[in-house]
C-alpha cells in the first residue's frame, strides 16, 4: 500500500479557508496554503537533536497513535472560573490517562500557572451571589454557607452543619435565602436568626369527624364509653392542632394546597414578599425501564443495569404553578389555561394521517404489514416559514377566515421551563411548554395583580409544527432593570430579544375601541389584566445567538454568535438601551466559552482552532481587541511536532437551494496533482443529528478527523457534511427531518458525492460510508435505502429502530410510535433491512446505555432471516456509547480501515 508523505508540516493558519466555486478555486486555495510564507515572526527553530522533540519530529502519525489514549495530544484547559476576587482563574485538566482532574491557579496578569494540591483545590471557593452594591458575597462550600467580602479578601463561615445547604442569594433587605434538605430558609446575617418563608402543606385541612349515623349512633347513644372515647379523642385533636399551630407562630401559614398535587420547585422572590410554586401530580407516573446485561464484571458473574424507559412508554409529567403571598398568607393559581392554542389539538392531524395509512394497507393486503417507506398519503411537509414570534399581548391566534378552526379540546399538559423574578421582585417571568413540544409560553407576572385574577401577560407565544428547539430557551432580566430579555427562533433563527414595559391604556383609550354603530357587541373598558409591554430585537438576522450573559456591573449583555459565518463562532455584546453591539473576540476559530470577572473588568475565553485544542485567553472588557498570545499552552512537544494534515471547509451546493456546510480531507499532493486517475472517497456523518461539525474549532471527533488524515495519505477523499439536522444553520435546517428522519440527510450527502465527483475526480462506485450513533443510523438507512450510492459502509453503534429510543430526543422529532406509528417506520433501519446488498460492518459496545446493545441485536437477526450475506458485528463487551479503552478504539477502526481498503481501493496488479 502507498502512503503519501508530504514534505510540508502544520503551520498556524490565519483562518480556515471556506472553499466554493469551481475546482481551480479550491486547488488554487490548497496550492496557496501549502506555499503559503512564514509567519512574520519566522519558523521555529528545529527541535535539537536526540531530544524528545527532535523524536517528535521524526514520527509519522499513524492509526496506532491517533487511537491511544489522547493524553499524547495534551491535557486542554476545561471549566475555567474566576476567583471571588478576580485576582485569580482557576480550571481543571485531566490527569494524565485517569478520569481524574487536576486543578490549577492561574494569575490572569502574569500568566503563571501552578497546579493546586488536592487539599488546597478542594478548599477553592466558586463564586456565588452579590448583594446589589457588590460589597459582600454568599456562596457555599462542601454544603455550607459562607459569605466574602472583597474588601478585605476574607471569607467568613457562616453554618457548619451536617445538613446540605445550597442556592444562596441576597434579599433585598439584606437578609439572605437558601435551600437547606428541601426548605427554603431566610437567615438574618446580622443576628444569625433563621426562619422559613411559609409552611406550605399538601394536605386538606384537619376537620372533626362526622357525627356518626345508624348504627354507629346508636352505638354512642347506648354506650357512655364509646361516646366518651370518641369526645376525648375529638378534644385531643383541637389541642394537638392548636399547639402545632402555636409552636408555629414565627411563620406564615400553615398554606395548605390539594393532597393531590406535589412540590417540583419554589421560586422566593428577591424581596421575600412573593412565592411561585411550581406543582405535578402527587402520584409520580409508572414507567419500565430497560435492563442491559453486563458480561465482563468482576466476580464474573452476569450484572443487570437498569437504564431509562423506551420512547412513549412513561408519561410526562404535567405541571401548575401557584402564587403565594407571604404576608397575607394567601394562594392563588396562576390560570394557564387559556394560553393562546393551549387548547388546539396539535397531533390530531397526525393521528388521523395514521389511521387513513392503516386503512389503505389493510384494505389492500390480506395479511397487512405496514409500509411506511411508501406511505399514504404522503406526508406534508413543514409550512415555511413560522407563524410571528411578537404576538399581541393574551391574544390567541387568529385563524384565516377561510378555515375552520381547530376543534377545542382540554388544555394540552405543560410544563414550568423555568421562573424568573426581576432583580426588585416587582415582576417574574414564567417559560412554559406543552409536553408535545410543539408550543413554548413566555409571560411575565406582576404578582399584586396575579394574587387577585390569576392572571399574566403573554410576551410570545411560539409554535413549531415540529418541535420546539431545546437550545434556544434562554432568557432573564437585565440588571436593575423590568427588562426582559430571551432568545426566540420565532423567524427560523436564534435571536436575542427585548420585552420592555409601557404605560397601560387610559379609560379613555380603551372607550375609544368602539364597536360600529349597527353591531350587536357591546364593550365595557377594563383595566388590563396584567403589565403591558412591547416585544423587540436586540440581535436578530440570519446567524444564531447562544450563551447570553449579563455583564455584572455595566448592564451589556454578552453572547456568543456566528453572524458572519455558520461556522465561525465569536463573542459580541449589546447595549439593550441602544441597539449598539460590537465584535470583542472575532479571532479565527471559534470562541467555545467565556466569563467575565467579578468586577466586570476582564473577561476570559476558551479558543480553539481546527488545527488545536482550546487555549485560555483573558481580554480586558474596555474595548475588543485581537491576537493577544493564550496564557495556556496545552498541547505535547510530540503532538506539536507531528505531521498532520488539517481539513478545510467547504461548501457544497444543495437541492435545497442552500449550502452545506463541510470539511474536506485531500490527499497531500492534490494541489499538484493533474492526474484524470478517480479516487476512493470516504463520507463520515457525525452523531447526535443536531450538532455541529463543520466549524472553525477543535472537533469533538478529534481522532476521527486525524483517521480522516491518514485515510487521505492512502488516497482517500474523505468529507464531512453538517446535513440537515445539523446545529448552528437556523430553525429550517433542524427541523427538515420531522417525521422523515434519513431521507434528508441523505439526499445532502448524495449531493456531496455529486460534487466530489465534479470537483475532486471521486469515482462514484468507490465511496464508503460511515459514523456513530446518529451518524451509524444515517450509514444504515443509505446502505438498506440508496444502497447504488455506496460501496461499503460502518456502522458504529447505530440506531437501528427508534421505537427502541429515548424518550426526550425522539418524541421531539416523530412524536410517540403510539400516535405517529407512519413516522417510526418510515424512519427505523430495521424497517428497511431488506434493502442491504453491500458489505456492512456494525461496532457497537455491550454496556451502552444511550444506544443499546440490543439495537445491534435486533437487526442482526433481521438480517439473518433476510439471509442477507456480507456483513458482520464486531462487539466491545467493555464500552459504553463512547468507547474508553484504546485497545477497542484501535480494534474498531482497524476493521473500518480494512473494509475501505477492501472495497474502495482500486485492485493492483
Amino acid at each position: 500500500m502507498m502512503h503519501f508523505t508530504p514534505s510540508w508540516r502544520r503551520r498556524p493558519n490565519p483562518r480556515s479557508p471556506v472553499v466554493t466555486g469551481p475546482p481551480m478555486n479550491t486547488f488554487a486555495i490548497l496550492l496557496s496554503l501549502l506555499l503559503q510564507p512564514s509567519l512574520p515572526d519566522g519558523p521555529a527553530p528545529p527541535p535539537t537533536p536526540g531530544t524528545p522533540a527532535a523524536k517528535a519530529a521524526e514520527e509519522i502519525l499513524t492509526l496506532e497513535t491517533v487511537m491511544s489514549d489522547p493524553a499524547w495530544i495534551g491535557a486542554a484547559p476545561e471549566r475555567p472560573r474566576w476567583s471571588p476576587d478576580g485576582r485569580s482563574i482557576h480550571f481543571d485538566r485531566r490527569r494524565g490517562t485517569t478520569r481524574e482532574r487536576d486543578v490549577f491557579n492561574l494569575d490572569p496578569t502574569t500568566g503563571e500557572t501552578i497546579r493546586l494540591d488536592d487539599a488546597t483545590a478542594d478548599r477553592i471557593v466558586e463564586i456565588g451571589d452579590w448583594n446589589p452594591t457588590r460589597t459582600s458575597m454568599i456562596t457555599t462550600r462542601d454544603g455550607d454557607l459562607l459569605r466574602f467580602d472583597p474588601t478585605t479578601g476574607d471569607f467568613t463561615q457562616i453554618t457548619r452543619t451536617t445538613s446540605r445547604e445550597s442556592n444562596p442569594r441576597f434579599l433585598a433587605d439584606g437578609r439572605i435565602a437558601f435551600e437547606r434538605d428541601g426548605r427554603t430558609i431566610l437567615r438574618d446575617l446580622d443576628h444569625g436568626h433563621e426562619t422559613e418563608p411559609a409552611i406550605i402543606r399538601f394536605e386538606d385541612p384537619s376537620e372533626a369527624p362526622p357525627a356518626p349515623i345508624g348504627l354507629a349512633a346508636d352505638q354512642r347513644r347506648l354506650f357512655d364509653t364509646l361516646r366518651d372515647r370518641a369526645e376525648r379523642t375529638e378534644a385531643a385533636r383541637i389541642r394537638s392542632e392548636a399547639i402545632r399551630e402555636n409552636r408555629e407562630h414565627d411563620v406564615i401559614g400553615p398554606i395548605r394546597l390539594d393532597p393531590g398535587l406535589r412540590e417540583t420547585r419554589r421560586h422566593l422572590s428577591p424581596d421575600a414578599r412573593w412565592m411561585l410554586l411550581e406543582t405535578a401530580p402527587a402520584g409520580r407516573s409508572t414507567r419500565r425501564n430497560d435492563d442491559m446485561p453486563v458480561f465482563v464484571t468482576d466476580d464474573g458473574y452476569v450484572d443487570v443495569r437498569s437504564i431509562r424507559p423506551k420512547v412513549g412508554t412513561s408519561a410526562r409529567t404535567p405541571e401548575r404553578l401557584f402564587l403565594i403571598d407571604l404576608t397575607e398568607a394567601l394562594v392563588r393559581e396562576i390560570d394557564l389555561d387559556e394560553l393562546p392554542d393551549r387548547r388546539i389539538d396539535r397531533l390530531a392531524a397526525i393521528r388521523a394521517e395514521n389511521t387513513v395509512w392503516r386503512d389503505a394497507i389493510e384494505a389492500t393486503t390480506p395479511n397487512p404489514e405496514p409500509d411506511a417507506s411508501e406511505p399514504t398519503p404522503d406526508t406534508p411537509a413543514p409550512p415555511p416559514s413560522l407563524r410571528s414570534r411578537i404576538e399581541r399581548l393574551a391574544e390567541p391566534a387568529a385563524t384565516t377566515s377561510d378555515s375552520e378552526p381547530p376543534e377545542a379540546v382540554d388544555p394540552r399538559p405543560l410544563a414550568i421551563n423555568m421562573v424568573i423574578w426581576s432583580d426588585d421582585g416587582t415582576l417574574a417571568a414564567i417559560q412554559a411548554r406543552s409536553l408535545d413540544n410543539k408550543d413554548r409560553w413566555i409571560m411575565v407576572l406582576a404578582p399584586e395583580i396575579a394574587i387577585e385574577s390569576g392572571e399574566t401577560t403573554v410576551v410570545e407565544h411560539l409554535h413549531d409544527p415540529a418541535w420546539i428547539g431545546w437550545r434556544f430557551n434562554e432568557m432573564g432580566w437585565l440588571r436593575n432593570s423590568d427588562t426582559l430579555w430571551f432568545l426566540s427562533e420565532g423567524l427560523g433563527w436564534s435571536d436575542l430579544m427585548a420585552w420592555r414595559p409601557t404605560d397601560p391604556p387610559t379609560p379613555s383609550d380603551e372607550a375609544a375601541e368602539v364597536p360600529p354603530a349597527d353591531s350587536d357587541v357591546t364593550t365595557e373598558p377594563k383595566s388590563p389584566a396584567g403589565p403591558t409591554g412591547r416585544v423587540e430585537p436586540l440581535v436578530a438576522g440570519r446567524f444564531e445567538v447562544r450563551g447570553v450573559r449579563r455583564h455584572p456591573t455595566d448592564g451589556t449583555l454578552w453572547y456568543r454568535s456566528n453572524r458572519q459565518d455558520p461556522s465561525h463562532w465569536r463573542l459580541e455584546r449589546v447595549d439593550p438601551s441602544t441597539g449598539w453591539s460590537e465584535t470583542m473576540v472575532d479571532d479565527p476559530g471559534m470562541v467555545e466559552s467565556f466569563a467575565i470577572s467579578p468586577d466586570g473588568e476582564r473577561f476570559l475565553f476558551l479558543h480553539s482552532t481546527i488545527e488545536a485544542p482550546a487555549e485560555l485567553h483573558v481580554r480586558s472588557t474596555a474595548a475588543p481587541a485581537s491576537g493577544t498570545p493564550p496564557l495556556t499552552h496545552s498541547t505535547t512537544a510530540r503532538f506539536d511536532a507531528m505531521e498532520r494534515h488539517p481539513p478545510i471547509l467547504v461548501d457544497i451546493p444543495g437541492r435545497h437551494g442552500r449550502p452545506i456546510r463541510g470539511r474536506l480531507h485531500l490527499p497531500p499532493d492534490s494541489a499538484n496533482d493533474d492526474s484524470t486517475t478517480t479516487r476512493p472517497a470516504v463520507l463520515f456523518i457525525h452523531g447526535a443529528g443536531y450538532l455541529q461539525n463543520a466549524h472553525g474549532g477543535w472537533s469533538r471527533y478529534f481522532r476521527e478527523g486525524m483517521f480522516h488524515d491518514l485515510l487521505a495519505r492512502e488516497g482517500f477523499v474523505v468529507l464531512d457534511l453538517d446535513y440537515r439536522a445539523s446545529a448552528g444553520y437556523g430553525r429550517d435546517w433542524r427541523t427538515a427531518i420531522a417525521r422523515n428522519m434519513g431521507p434528508p440527510e441523505l439526499d445532502d450527502l448524495e449531493d456531496g458525492i455529486a460534487w466530489l465527483e465534479a470537483n475532486h475526480r471521486v469515482d462514484p462506485e468507490r465511496i464508503g460510508v460511515y459514523g456513530g450513533s446518529y451518524g451509524g443510523f444515517l450509514t444504515l438507512m443509505g446502505l438498506f435505502t440508496r444502497p447504488d450510492r455506496f460501496a461499503c459502509g460502518a456502522a458504529l453503534r447505530p440506531v437501528t429502530d427508534w421505537s427502541h429510543y429515548n424518550d426526550g430526543y425522539t418524541a421531539n422529532i416523530l412524536n410517540t410510535p403510539e400516535a405517529d406509528p407512519m413516522a417510526y417506520r418510515r424512519s427505523s433501519p430495521i424497517e428497511h433491512a431488506a434493502g442491504l446488498e453491500k458489505p456492512l460492518l456494525i461496532c457497537h459496545g455491550m454496556v451502552d446505555d444511550n444506544v443499546p446493545f440490543q439495537d445491534t441485536v435486533r437487526l442482526a437477526q433481521r438480517l439473518i432471516e433476510l439471509e442477507k450475506e456480507d456483513w458482520e458485528v464486531a462487539i466491545y463487551p467493555v464500552e459504553p456509547h463512547g468507547f474508553r479503552t484504546p485497545s477497542s478504539w484501535l480494534d474498531e477502526y482497524r476493521r473500518i480501515r480494512d473494509l475501505f481498503r477492501a472495497h474502495l481501493l482500486a485492485p493492483t496488479d
